[in-house]
């Protein structure tokens, strides 16, 4: 099979080391597969390895965290990048992760990466580990590590395997001249030790010295091997030799960094170690303890799989090695006869070969280069899909990292707002599925996870001002953002943000938008300057376009659209049903819903007169009254409250509801009466009939926008007014329901084409 992709590998370095291996054996398996693989390092043993399988080896300082260094591998690799176009790039370890991070952000690439460990999350460290756009995760923990901890979309992310060579690692292999080299005597009963000999990963080494002369009294013929070089090595071999001096021979022999590993291990009769190196044990047959500085599995046998497997046979989160554990498994071992010892070894391979397999391992591989290029979900691409991987093209040098950025009024638990990013986002995905968007949020964690979105808090003036520097489009919507009814400050604030974007060159759409009321009149200059420079306008309604001649704005780019929350799909009508259950009302049941909020300028008396008119509802038409909180905890101490005066016929709706199951709502009720304008919206779009309760212009002007008049202003609400006004309603149903229904598909039309304008934007940046 032909694959011909260009693919970077870009590491620290190429000494001995479980994700060192790694690299090197998927670089020599995706080469044998047609794809043209170069590695990026400091280089180090393995660059031969490298050289004779034909994969190309760069010399990048990327092991150090001095400055310079990365600053002068940040320039070697950025040109690196450009020149040679590759198709993906593939991080490994935190450095080099971080300096591509930093390339993107002037270089477009593919950036995908594989999680071989689980990092410190302290400060600085948290925010330098970068994931990039699709993840391996060598084992299930460290999946849910990079979930848990950065936000990575599971659909992102794949669990895949350290696979092993099981030719290269056989208990047939030849290691007399390694046996030669170290004086490796045939009669001798060996353990062989395996690891990168650094300060964090070679406790198990230390252990093993600890109890060395213990284990010599106990077991004849006995000869320890350490392989492994690293920041530790001086401390382990003057240990080693300690004990050999009292000792008076060379009970433990050390090597130093090697590359023929697998020599090594074959002259052992038992193995102690962790992760990558285990496997290659256990792939020569060779009973294996899995000991490390993460903990303690113990002797590996088919009791140990499901540990050994959910750890990457690493140990992680497994009681803590001690010398007394490691010196009775190892006594335990070699006090088996030849046939137990040879089940376990035979064992040991088997699970190799199951579940260790070299393909598997490069076929993940491809997978996420495949999901990355093709903006797929990583877990759905299929193998048939390797075979025209070569008609995408890499992509060209752009410094846009999101098409768009959206800014609005988002993750503050309204139901009216999170309407519109969710009817924006999926109107955008409609037409360009392979869309980046970021958008800015009072919870981005939750509005990353709710729209499968990239998010960032609101006020993090860092990110926002790099977020909209690498974008094609800041997208300022929907809603009502600019006015100062709420304060000055929130005004200031969405000024600020299109400013901003205007000041780096990003283009701006106001998407959307209510404008108004503006009551102080010192801001108009303001709103003047800044969406005078903007790329269009889009409005919801005719009466924000009267604000806008009325401040005096100049843009020539203004047109009259609908709010995407006209596009919205309600919620199943089994989930619908379940909410209404939970509400206290049955499926079948006739109701009403009602939706209130609290403002400054309710009237005297408004709550009982609300009230009044529920229990006018639910008397003369049969009715339950669902009141349904839209914002919370805003809307919930008032919407109980007059729930609590309206009679035995009063439910409140569950808290937090999503906007499909408020319109699902919206449509399952024979009338509803609302404040909040989305409650409106949602009731149009389900074409049924409404009565809408005025606190703001914006309300009066959504019911003019949908040919509506059934309105009161709040501040002299009166019973006997509201409930005439029902009784029309209600009268003239069926054909105010005609009209909605032409007026909410007038609206999700104009509202589509709103989110044609804005891809036509992006892509015109591209």
């Amino acid at each position: 099979m032909v694959f011909f992709m260009k693919i970077l590998m870009a590491t620290m370095k190429l000494d001995i080391g479980g994700a060192e291996t790694h690299i090197v054996e998927l670089s020599k398996a995706l080469k044998r597969r047609g794809n043209d693989v170069w590695v990026a390092s400091a280089g180090g043993a393995y660059e031969p390895e490298l050289k004779e399988a034909g994969v190309k080896h760069v010399y990048v300082p990327m092991s150090g965290k001095k400055p310079g260094d990365v600053f002068a591998a940040y320039k070697t690799l950025k040109n690196l990048i450009i020149r040679e176009r590759f198709d993906v790039v593939h991080g490994h370890a935190r450095i080099p992760c971080f300096i591509l991070n930093l390339i993107r952000k002037s270089v477009n690439f593919r950036f995908v990466t594989t999680a071989h460990w689980v990092f410190s999350l302290r400060f600085p460290y948290k925010y330098i580990s970068k994931w990039g756009d699709r993840s391996l995760a060598v084992s299930e923990d460290i999946k849910q590590y990079l979930i848990d901890n950065y936000g990575i979309q599971p659909g992102n992310i794949k669990i895949t395997i350290n696979g092993i060579d099981t030719a290269k690692f056989s208990k047939h292999t030849d290691f007399s001249d390694v046996a030669k080299e170290f004086g490796l005597e045939p009669d001798k009963r060996r353990i062989v030790y395996v690891s990168r000999m650094d300060a964090d990963r070679s406790l198990a080494a230390h252990k093993l010295i600890e109890i060395a002369e213990r284990l010599d009294k106990r077991i004849p013929n006995l000869e320890l091997l350490i392989v492994g070089g690293g920041n530790d090595f001086k401390n382990m071999a003057a240990e080693a030799d300690a004990v050999n001096n009292r000792l008076k021979k060379a009970l433990i022999k050390y090597t130093g960094s090697r590359t023929d590993i697998n020599k090594l291990v074959a002259s052992g009769d038992i193995f102690v170690g962790v992760s990558r190196a285990a496997l290659e044990a256990m792939a020569a047959e060779k009973p294996s303890i899995i000991a490390g500085n993460e903990g303690y599995i113990g002797i590996f046998d088919e009791s140990k799989l499901g540990i050994s497997i959910d750890t990457n046979f690493c140990c992680r989160g497994c009681e803590p090695i001690s010398g007394d554990k490691l010196y009775n498994d190892i006594v335990t071992l070699m006090s088996m006869n030849s046939v137990e010892l040879s089940m376990l070894g035979t064992y040991s391979k088997n699970v190799i070969e199951k579940y260790y397999s070299i393909e598997t391992m490069a076929d993940d591989a491809m997978k996420m280069y495949v999901s990355v290029i093709k903006n797929e979900n990583i877990n759905d691409v299929s193998a048939d899909e390797f075979k025209t991987i070569g008609n995408y093209p890499p992509p060209i040098r752009n410094p846009k990292n999101y098409d768009a950025v959206i800014s609005g009024y988002y993750g503050f638990d309204n139901s009216g707002d999170d309407s519109i990013l969710k009817a924006i986002v999926e109107n955008l995905r409609e037409l360009k599925p392979d869309i980046k968007i970021l958008a800015l949020s009072n919870d981005p964690k939750e509005t990353a996870e709710l729209y499968g979105v990239n998010s960032i808090h609101r006020f993090n003036l860092p990110k926002i001002y790099g977020g909209i520097k690498h974008a094609s489009l800041l997208i300022s919507g929907g809603g009502s953002l600019i006015q100062d009814i709420t304060s000055d400050k929130s005004l200031a604030y969405y000024l600020f943000i299109i400013s901003l974007a205007n000041r780096l060159g990003t283009k701006v759409m106001l998407y959307s938008n209510g404008i108004g009321p503006i009551l102080n009149k010192r801001n108009y200059p303001k709103i003047r300057k800044v969406l005078d420079r903007v790329e269009c306008i889009t409005l919801r309604e005719r009466s924000s376009l009267a604000e806008l001649e009325k401040i005096g704005v100049r843009n020539q780019n203004i047109t009259v659209t609908a709010d995407p929350a006209f596009t919205l799909t309600p919620a199943a009508d089994d989930a619908v049903d379940e909410i209404l259950q939970k509400s206290g009302i049955e499926p079948s049941e006739a109701f009403a819903c009602v939706s209130i909020r609290p403002w400054q300028n309710l009237g005297r008396g408004f709550e009982t007169e609300v009230a009044r008119s529920a229990k006018h509802l639910s008397e003369k038409y049969g009715m339950k009254i669902l009141f349904m909180p839209m914002q919370c905890p805003k809307d919930v101490a008032i919407t109980k409250r007059i729930a609590a005066l309206s009679g035995k016929a009063a439910r409140v709706a569950p808290e937090n509801l999503a906007p499909a199951e408020m319109l699902g709502l919206t449509k399952r009720a024979r009338i509803v009466i609302g404040m909040r304008l989305h409650t409106l919206i949602y009731a149009a779009s389900a074409a049924t009939p409404i009565i809408g309760l005025i606190y703001d212009p914006k309300v009066s002007a959504i019911m003019d926008y949908i040919g509506q008049s059934a309105c009161l202003p709040v501040e002299a609400l009166k019973s006997d007014e509201l409930n005439r006004l029902t009784d029309s309603v209600m009268e003239n149903a069926d054909g105010i329901r005609t009209e909605l229904k032409s007026a909410a598909q007038k609206a999700a039309g104009l509202a589509r084409e709103t989110a044609e304008t804005a891809v036509k934007i992006i892509e015109s940046e591209k």
